[in-house]
């Protein structure tokens, strides 16, 4: 990581040359020069281990001094007759500055010299020269070098994804087609590969096989070499014939005997798509017959490979499975053990399962080591440092490099330095919690860990490393939007881990975890570091029964340094923090209290701050030295509670991101009083994203909504204040979201052609449109022709054409609409449309029919609180793809359609709230069927909750889903689903 933290502050130094520029003449030869400097350092660092610390921090200190620089001449320089009076005095203060800085950046000029001289003195070379790098590179590819003869007799987990991957390599095809089995390390892909490769149908299927260990580094005729040896079944004579061939004779060879015959081939661990295009040459991917098994952890590679064939990507194990495969290797056929002494051990087997993760190797280094334990002792200790034995990985089956940490950390190794400083950031987000990326992303780019590209916005290239690690199996999609972009993500426990590991290491983030502190200790759990804290995440779940820092601070003074823990929360030296997140699930007066107290004016370099869900009160606000942080881009007070907001936050010239959406503390839910919104955001012109609060008043000053010309997203702009003609100068506008429109008339101005808006919208949330919305007016949504995303939330007398609707629109929301005629006709041919929610009181006739070959790519569909609908009919062929469906509180409703049995995609049906009569037709009562049981027997999930008796139906609350409680409810099979507001799972 020593290459990527100075390949990182490379490219921030190119970016503050351009940023700063103005700030940074006299110097700007100097910031030169050490960038040329680092990026000499960086063809060194790859593989040498010693001194990475020093190097390191000069390339952390490099940065800073220069940050440091132009944050103070920024300051000087702000505009204001105030300060135009104070410039002439600060002239020379200046050129003190100018030489301080000259003086600073020689000096670790000089450091970063000596240290790469010292490196050239022991005639080390540039990293593709280097021996060091053969030799390491020789030893991880004999660590990872994998043997088909070489195979694990347990199938526990693997018998379905063995059946699929036998029915996709012995099918019939007109090509040579290519099936990838893709995952994170430690999935068990070759393990999987090895059981496919052995079974008796594909023995007899295919005419010759052949298994070939890629890995990280290989040498491309030596792999085809041993493929030709393996399909020949080549003697010793023959061998030495294939050793002497030429290349292009050679790669000929293996091409006709695939050609001839069929033959399997299995290429495992590939990690470039150059690897495979080198070895592409000895494969006949247009004939028929052959096929080719490749395992990879990229599925870039799988794709690049062969955008037809099958890509299988096997999932985690069960808590059943773990356990099942656990018990197979702490427990050989030959251990001897008695049943009891199994039986006695078998909770804390399963407790240790479930610490691996569903991750087959975790199980299997787990099991190896439990296997040399015999006693319960023995076990019990294992049970409270799983973690910590599972990165070791020695065991019985165990050998160098095979621990979970090693082979998980040879993804990590393969990135690029710009993508290893992301997924390090990933480490700031508590266990198992899901990260949205609209958040992570716009960290990144406060950050400045986002490459420049031209044509394309800092959040569009964040996106770009956040699918490229998807694809490289570091990291797992969560939920995904209707448009197919990933909404949420996660780390698995043991990527996690290797995450703060990494992050540790590298000085690269700092952890308080107050939830491991049950009572007060001498200091306060975090991951050790150096003393130049640069990123620190604070988790809050418990947080101790302080009730004041003035009380900690006397606790401290007479010999509780455990109480002093909370005053240091917060870094009171906070000049080399960039990044400061807190999280908890659970209210704790002690942050507020904390930020109170902190000396602000230390934290000049702060980039990133996230106080949400933090109960700040009237004499614990929100400090208001926090409009000093002017190096600041992204701050997010969401779902705090605020007495009120301080204005000095106008002060935040540099901020890229704000996000306001906090509640009052009086009272949560209204709204705070006269907001000066105006003097607050008018100044800042480099706003990308704002997010005002749900409930606002505010003051009667005009917004001057064309100084922010670089918004893209901005969320609760209230028209009732406002005047959407106003944000007709919003150039960049992506997303916005109005509430209290007037009417939707008025947002023909922003929707006509000649408005960039009209061209750049991709999503539209209209709430509580008072205006009855027309059919003529609705129709200039049709000039949208980037819109995916549209809520409609009033009154519309008749929905236009298909065609006169958004032709790119995949999430629709209708609520309130108070329709006459059936919407379904015209919404069906929206050809795109993956995502229909249909709301309170959205329709008032009595039936709706799905005709055949409507809702094409529909996956989604919600029918919520609409009292009059008694009928749904859907036709044969109607929803071809639908995978769920939420019927709620549509009490008229006599039953579900007939249909639906001929939806074969249907996962999860939910129904809830429906009354009695409803629900007993879909039951099974002592083994009975309900009258409509057959038309849902093919669901795999089907949950049932009935209307509270004595009870009358609600209307949902706006903002707020509307859940009754649960009286009676009957699950036939599968779980209750987590369903968002809008009836849809999450």
């Amino acid at each position: 990581m020593a290459e990527a933290i100075v390949s990182f502050a490379v490219e921030r130094l190119g970016g503050l040359l351009i940023e700063e520029a103005r700030f940074l003449h006299g110097v700007g030869d100097k910031v030169t020069e050490i960038q040329a400097e680092l990026r000499m350092m960086r063809c060194f660092l790859e593989m040498l281990m010693q001194d990475n610390m020093k190097m390191r921090e000069a390339a952390y200190d490099a940065e800073d001094t220069v940050e440091t620089f132009a944050l103070k001449l920024a300051r000087r320089r702000r505009g204001g007759l105030e300060n135009i009076l104070k410039r002439y005095a600060c002239i020379l203060s200046e050129f003190k500055a100018l030489h301080e800085v000259g003086t600073a950046i020689d000096a670790i000029k000089s450091r970063i010299s000596h240290l790469t001289a010292s490196l050239q003195s022991y005639n080390i070379r540039s990293i593709a020269e280097g021996e060091g790098s053969g030799f390491r590179n020789e030893t991880q590819r004999l660590l990872r070098q994998t043997y088909s003869h070489d195979v694990d007799e347990d199938t526990v987990g693997l018998e379905n994804s063995m059946e699929i991957l036998l029915e996709q390599l012995m099918k019939p095809d007109k090509r040579c087609s290519v099936v990838s089995i893709c995952g994170m390390g430690g999935l068990g892909k070759t393990t999987l590969a090895k059981k496919v490769y052995h079974h008796v149908h594909v023995r007899r299927h295919f005419d010759h096989a052949a298994w070939s260990s890629i890995s990280q580094y290989f040498n491309v005729r030596e792999v085809v070499q041993g493929i030709l040896i393996q399909l020949t079944s080549a003697d010793e004579g023959h061998k030495t014939k294939i050793r002497n061939m030429r290349d292009e004779e050679l790669f000929e060879s293996v091409y006709k005997i695939q050609e001839e015959k069929k033959c399997l081939v299995i290429l495992d661990d590939m990690w470039k798509i150059g690897d495979w295009e080198s070895l592409k040459p000895a494969f006949p991917l247009h004939k028929a017959g052959s096929k080719i098994l490749l395992t990879t952890r990229m599925q870039a590679v799988a794709s690049h490979a062969d955008p037809q064939g099958f890509l299988y990507q096997p999932e985690l194990l069960s808590e059943e499975k773990s356990w099942e495969l656990l018990r197979t290797k702490a427990f050989p056929r030959d251990d001897g053990r008695e049943p009891t002494t199994i039986n006695n051990l078998e909770l804390l087997g399963k407790e240790m399962a479930k610490d691996c993760g569903g991750l087959p190797l975790a199980v299997v280094v787990l099991g190896g080591l439990l296997a040399t334990k015999h006693h319960t002792y023995e076990w019990e200790r294992v049970h409270k440092h799983t973690k910590s034995y599972l990165r070791k990985g020695k065991g019985k089956y165990e050998q160098q490099g095979s621990g979970v940490s090693d082979v998980l950390a040879l993804s990590y190794q393969d990135l690029p330095y710009q993508l290893k400083s992301c997924f390090l950031y990933l480490g700031h987000f508590p266990e198992d919690q899901e990260i949205h990326t609209k958040a992570l992303v716009r960290m990144w780019v406060a950050e400045g860990i986002v490459s420049r590209v031209e044509e394309e916005t800092p959040e569009d290239v964040a996106e770009g490393y956040l699918d490229e690690l998807i694809g490289r199996c570091l990291i797992q999609v969560g939920r995904r939007g209707s448009n197919g972009r990933v909404q949420t993500c996660r780390l698995h426990d043991l990527m996690r881990d290797l995450c703060l590991s990494k992050a540790e290491e590298e000085n690269f983030l700092e952890i308080v975890n107050l939830q491991q502190m049950e009572t007060f200790s001498s200091s306060m759990p975090t991951t050790r570091t150096s003393n130049k804290v640069r990123r620190r995440a604070i988790f809050l779940d418990q947080c101790g029964p302080l009730e004041s820092v003035e009380e900690a601070r006397l606790l401290s003074e007479n010999g509780d340094e455990g109480a002093n823990s909370y005053v240091n929360l917060i870094p009171q030296n906070g000049t080399y923090l960039r990044s400061l997140l807190t999280f908890y699930t659970q209210y704790s007066s002690i942050i507020p209290k904390v930020l109170r107290h902190t000396d602000w004016k230390n934290f000049k370099l702060l980039r990133v701050l996230s106080l949400e869900r933090l109960p700040f009160k009237e004499n614990n606000n929100i400090p208001k030295a926090l409009g000093n942080l002017i190096h600041l881009k992204y701050l997010s007070l969401k779902r705090a509670s605020l007495p009120s907001f301080p204005s000095s936050i106008r002060n935040l010239g540099c901020i890229q991101t704000l996000d306001l959406r906090f509640y009052s503390s009086a009272d949560a839910g209204q709204p705070i009083n006269h907001i000066g919104i105006n003097k607050v955001i008018g100044r800042m012109k480099w706003l990308r994203h704002l997010y005002l609060p749900v409930y606002l008043k505010v003051d009667d000053s005009k917004v001057q909504w064309d100084k922010l010309s670089n918004l893209e997203t901005l969320k609760n702009f209230y028209g009732e204040h406002w005047e959407v003609q106003d944000l007709v100068h919003l150039t960049k506008l992506r997303k916005l979201k109005i509430r209290n429109a007037k009417s939707f008339k008025e947002l023909v101005i922003i929707l006509k052609p000649s408005c960039p808006i009209s061209n750049k919208l991709e999503s539209l949330y209209l709430d509580e449109v008072r205006a009855t919305m027309k059919e003529t007016d609705l129709r200039q949504l049709s000039i949208c022709q980037h819109l995916y995303k549209l809520f409609l939330g009033g009154e519309i007398s008749k929905l236009p054409g298909h065609h006169h609707l958004p032709p790119n629109l995949t999430k629709l929301t209708l609520w309130e609409s108070h329709l006459r005629q059936d919407p379904i006709p015209i919404l069906e041919r929206l050809l795109n449309l993956t995502t229909l929610s249909l709301w309170s009181d959205f329709y008032f006739g009595e039936e709706m029919v799905f005709s055949a070959n409507g809702f094409p790519r529909l996956k989604y569909l919600s029918l919520s609180h609409t009292f009059s609908l008694r009928r749904l009919l859907v036709e044969k062929s109607a929803m071809r793809s639908l995978n769920v469906l939420g019927i709620r509180m549509c009490s008229s409703l006599e039953m579900v359609p007939e249909g639906l049995r001929y939806i074969t995609t249907l996962q999860i049906l939910d129904i809830s709230y429906m009354p009695q009569e409803f629900i007993q037709r879909l039951q099974v009562i002592n083994g009975l069927e309900g009258d409509d049981f057959y038309k849902v027997r093919h669901v795999p999930s089907v949950s049932l909750i009935v209307v509270p008796l004595n009870r009358p139906v609600e209307s949902p609350i706006r903002g707020i889903q509307g859940r009754l409680s649960i009286k009676s409810h009957k699950i036939i099979r599968g779980v209750i689903p987590k369903f968002s507001e809008h009836g849809l799972p999450v």
